[in-house]
């Protein structure tokens, strides 16, 4: 039904009745790899959509409106892309318009890495463990809980070391982009959560160690990779900057530091980028 509202009237691009508020674009640019926000501030909806790219993401409720957050992935190609929304009030009144977002290419610097054999090519028995794993962490990525996230707040002081979509070559072998952002963050450095959350996953896992994931909800997940120790249990509710760990440097890990990888609806997304957009605060 929402697809067909979609493909009804994307075609045009309606006046906005007299209930309506006003959809807009925290930044009408952003870089491949980052996250595009959309906001709706007026009168409650009943629901709302965005299709972009042939997707289609639900409006979710805040407190001035509604909010989605797009991923824009790495491979996503430079470009101006139309955002087609349709929005239905509590009357079941329908209005659809139209947004463009700019998507540019970020080139991003190339990393040489030397590693044992083994953690750059698993012999069969880590192959088949990876692929266990790979299916846990997974069914994790396809949550699509209620919404939990507040405020964003970095997870340690410590500076950057390595970003977002970095080109890897490990052991002489190009390796796909590098999944999140590492700090160079002493062994024992206390971890907090990015945003508001539930602990949905505690793992020993072969590539991230000591692993914590934190859900907080619309599709939107956090994860933590390298610990030394994990002082949070699955199921925990976490607020804003509530300690999870401690950072070390077990599984495929050079020394101590600390990697985050945000998923987006499945997409990885850059976490400095979504950090960066909020700087503290969920309205713009």
């Amino acid at each position: 039904m929402i697809r067909l509202i979609l493909l009804i009237f994307v075609p045009l691009l309606l006046t906005c009745p007299a209930w309506c508020g006003e959809l807009f674009l925290l930044s009408n640019q952003v870089n491949n790899g980052e996250v595009a926000v959309m906001y709706w501030q007026g009168e409650p909806l009943s629901f709302g959509v965005v299709r972009f790219r042939d997707e289609v993401f639900y409006l979710y409720p805040d407190s001035a409106g509604a909010v989605v957050l797009l991923p824009i992935s790495l491979d996503v190609p430079e470009g101006d892309y139309p955002l087609a929304a349709a929005l239905v009030d509590l009357q079941g009144r329908t209005t659809v318009t139209e947004l463009m977002l700019r998507v540019d290419y970020k080139n991003r610097p190339e990393e040489q890495l030397t590693l044992p054999e083994r953690m750059v090519t698993p012999v069969a028995q880590d192959v088949a463990r990876i692929n266990r794993e790979g299916s846990l962490l997974n069914e994790k990525y396809d949550l699509r809980s209620p919404r939990l996230w507040t405020t964003f707040q970095r997870p340690v002081d410590d500076p950057v070391n390595s970003v977002f979509g970095k080109r890897r070559v490990m052991n002489g072998k190009p390796k796909s982009p590098h999944s999140g952002t590492d700090f160079r963050s002493p062994a024992g450095t206390l971890i907090h959560s990015i945003s508001s959350g539930r602990v949905v996953l505690v793992a020993d896992l072969f590539y991230t160690g000591q692993t914590v994931v934190v859900d907080h909800g619309e599709g939107l997940l956090s994860i933590y990779a390298h610990l030394s120790k994990v002082l949070v249990e699955e199921g925990h509710e976490l607020l804003v900057g509530d300690t999870l760990g401690e950072v070390g440097s077990t599984g495929r890990s050079t020394g101590a530091h600390l990697h985050l990888t945000v998923r987006l609806l499945g997409e990885r997304v850059d976490p400095l980028a979504l950090l960066d957009i909020f700087e503290g605060s969920l309205n713009p």
